[in-house]
C-alpha cells in the first residue's frame, strides 16, 4: 500500500508507520513522495499496534528464551531496535528512535481494546468493496 500512495496509484493508505519509514529509507527523500498523517486524536481509526512476546509452556528452552525476552525488554535491545531498520517505537524509557518519530507519550490512540476490535471479517470485508484489498 505504501509503494502504491507514493506511486501516486491510490490516494491514501492505513498503513502502520514504520511501512513508511521503510520505504522512504528504500526510495530516499528524493523518491518519497507521500507522507505520514495521523487520524485527529482518539478518533476511532487512530489505534496502537502492540507487538507482543511470549514463551511457549512446551518450550523446551525456557530460560533462554525467558533470558531473550529480558534482552529484548531492556534497554540495551531496545537501543538495538530503536537504531534499526525496523522502525518500531522501543518501549524502555529513555530509549530514542534514530527516526523523528512523534514521541510515543505524546500520541493520543483511540481507547479501543482488541476485543472490541472483533476478529476483522467486517473490516477486510469493507476494504474489498473499497477496492483497497
Amino acid at each position: 500500500m505504501t509503494d502504491r500512495v507514493n506511486r501516486g496509484q491510490v490516494a491514501l493508505g492505513l498503513i502502520n508507520q514504520y511501512y513508511w519509514y521503510r520505504a522512504r529509507a528504500q526510495a530516499g527523500p528524493g523518491g518519497t513522495h507521500s507522507a505520514i498523517a495521523f487520524f485527529a486524536p482518539r478518533d476511532v481509526g487512530y489505534v496502537l499496534n502492540v507487538s507482543g512476546a511470549g514463551i511457549l509452556k512446551s518450550s523446551a528452552h525456557r530460560a533462554e528464551a525467558q533470558r531473550f525476552l529480558a534482552f529484548l525488554t531492556s534497554a540495551q535491545g531496545q537501543e538495538i531496535i530503536a537504531h534499526s531498520d525496523s522502525f518500531e517505537y522501543p518501549v524502555a524509557s529513555g530509549v530514542t528512535t534514530a527516526q523523528p518519530l512523534t514521541p510515543f507519550g505524546q500520541l493520543q490512540p483511540n481507547g479501543i481494546t482488541i476485543a472490541e476490535l472483533g476478529t476483522g471479517a467486517e473490516a477486510i470485508k469493507l476494504l474489498q468493496e473499497a477496492q483497497l484489498l
